[in-house]
């Protein structure tokens, strides 16, 4: 059954048909065949009930049901013999006829209500039959233009429906050309900055394990070119991201974990709907975390744990260094991750804990 009517529009439809039949058979003006006039009364109610309800499957039963209000209502006119009231049936189903089907089909169903009718009333006046005609075809233009109007109307909103689809493709290309244009700059700037870092500190410490300087100066130097290639492959993981779109999540978190000496994963619960960003925020947050991790606390065992629960998703990423942690300096990792979660809606909760430091992110589920 269609849903593009109303119970305003069906009430209004329906709250005619009783009215119509009372004035038919209780205005006190005998009905010259009786048994003829209750049947036809009955189809033509059917047919209206049909025609009201808008019903589309199976997609004959509305023309049949058009055509059925028309023809049983021409059959009432010429058993009740007064066609005033009883012509309401016919005039129904040339309004619905021109408002809901194809413009021939709607002629063809008005011309043979208009011939049925002329031949039942054909002893009437001319001035009544003039009457008659000039309102079915009056009828028949009005459903036609209700007909018009409403397929300019669904036409203006699927035009308006395909601007908003050509407009968030524009969007998306122009923020994959922004996250390109981004990781070009990275990749040119800082990994190649980095890389180069990187085989200064090795030339440097050669040098000196070469001229005999002091082990601590040797270990200050292993130290810089350990975070070098720390930083060096944040880089490229971060290029990676931006030119590529969000993977799987639990695919994605394998891999940063595979990264992390010591981490272990963990996944509890079935996952509830999450959007590219929520996914992207969870894994940019886990990579920020287990980043963290390795520098402020290398060697410290570090779970990872994420969980699906009451329209919930969280990520936990904990150190257990086996001692509460001193607070960590901050910086635009830590900046990072708390707008990522504002952006995504999310809580984000980071500090020490008993026996180490925590990262908690918490998104709801995509509704």
């Amino acid at each position: 059954m269609s849903t593009d009517w109303g119970p305003v529009r069906l009430v209004s439809n329906l709250v005619w048909l009783p009215i119509i039949l009372v004035a038919t058979f209780a205005t006190g003006t005998p009905v010259q065949h009786l048994g003829p006039a209750i049947v036809a009364a009955v189809l033509a109610s059917a047919g209206w009930i049909v025609t009201a309800l808008r019903a589309e499957t199976p997609p004959w039963i509305a023309p049949a049901g058009i055509v059925l209000t028309g023809a049983a209502g021409v059959v009432l006119v010429a058993a009740v013999g007064v066609w005033s009231t009883p012509i309401a049936f016919c005039i129904y189903a040339v309004l619905s006829a021109g408002a809901r089907l194809p413009a021939p089909a709607a002629v063809a169903i008005t011309v043979g209500t208009g011939l049925g009718s002329f031949l039942v009333l054909r002893h009437d006046s001319l001035g009544g039959l003039a009457v008659l005609a000039v309102g079915l075809v009056a009828v028949l233009l009005f459903g036609m233009s209700r007909r018009e109007s409403a397929r300019r109307l669904e036409q203006r909103e699927l035009t308006l429906v395909a601007d908003a689809r050509v407009y968030e493709e524009h969007a998306r290309a122009a923020a994959l050309a922004e996250r390109a244009r981004i990781a070009r700059d990275v990749h040119d700037v800082l990994a190649h900055s980095l890389s180069a870092l990187s085989v200064q500190l090795q030339g440097a410490r050669l040098m000196l394990q070469r001229d005999g300087a002091a082990p601590d100066t040797v270990a200050q130097i292993e130290r810089a070119q350990r975070l070098a290639a720390e930083g060096l492959a944040e880089a490229r993981r971060a290029v990676t991201a931006l030119r590529t779109e969000p993977v799987d999540l639990a695919a994605g978190l394998r891999a940063l974990v595979a990264d992390t000496p010591d981490a272990t994963l963990e996944i509890a619960g079935e996952q509830g709907p999450l959007g590219p960003g929520a996914r992207e925020t969870i894994l940019r947050t886990a990579q920020e975390a287990l980043t963290n991790v390795r520098k402020h606390a290398g060697g410290a065992p570090v779970s990872v744990r994420l969980s699906h629960r009451d329209g919930m998703t969280e990520l936990e990423v904990r150190d257990h260094a086996g001692a509460p942690a001193p607070v960590r300096p901050g910086g635009y990792g830590l900046v990072g991750m708390a707008e990522r979660a504002a952006l995504a809606g999310a809580q984000l909760d980071v500090g020490p804990v008993e026996d180490g430091w925590r990262v908690r992110l918490q998104l709801p589920a995509v509704p």
